[in-house]
């Protein structure tokens, strides 16, 4: 039998926090794995992402950034996640690096698969990502400020805008509905 990995993933710098509890099958690539933290939190995945450990980068190497890391390079559509899921190991994904999100990925425990379970799976989480192209966690911070005040110049702009990412319904950052994010992962191959 398959063994699962459970981890805890949360946006860095924001309070309150932003995460998602997820189960996910082993013997995956990292790229796999970008997917699969891309659809737990509803990112569009249209910018760069690396997986930072103490000793490696893992990404889709890039020419253009050669010399972005002082640490080795690996190729995450090449490289499995097996020998990097420890129980008790942390590490970082960073998506998009203007704005810089940078999620805490917590490998939480190690168990084997169940026969009719679906992997992977969302078992928990808490709040809305945010928007994305807002300007990293300041933007945030400030797109924040300007949906909870009606009176706000930019209200009703900044509400309109963030529709791109939430289907057409109003922005809220405290909305999490797990049953949409388990459709998301389930359209993972």
């Amino acid at each position: 039998m398959k063994n699962v990995y459970q981890l805890k993933i949360t946006i860095m710098d924001i309070e309150p926090p932003i995460w998602r509890r997820i189960m996910i099958p082993s013997n995956i690539t990292f790229f796999k794995l970008h997917k699969i933290i891309q659809a737990a939190f509803g990112w569009q995945d249209y910018h760069l992402f690396a997986f930072e450990f103490d000793d490696c980068v893992v990404d889709i190497p890039d020419p253009e950034f050669d010399d972005m890391y002082q640490v080795p390079e690996k190729n995450a559509k090449r490289v499995k996640i097996d020998e990097y899921m420890i129980a008790g190991t942390c590490f970082s994904y960073q998506y998009d690096f203007g704005d810089n999100w940078e999620h805490e990925v917590i490998v939480e425990k190690i168990t084997e698969a169940e026969e009719d379970e679906h992997y992977p799976a969302c078992m928990d989480g808490e709040r809305h990502r945010p928007p994305e192209d807002v300007g990293g966690t300041g933007g945030y911070e400030s797109f924040l400020e300007a949906i909870n005040d009606k009176h706000h110049e930019e209200y009703d702009a900044m509400l309109v805008w963030a529709e791109k990412d939430t289907g057409g319904r109003k922005f809220d950052p405290e909305y999490f509905y797990i049953n949409e994010v388990n459709r998301a992962l389930s359209k993972i191959k």
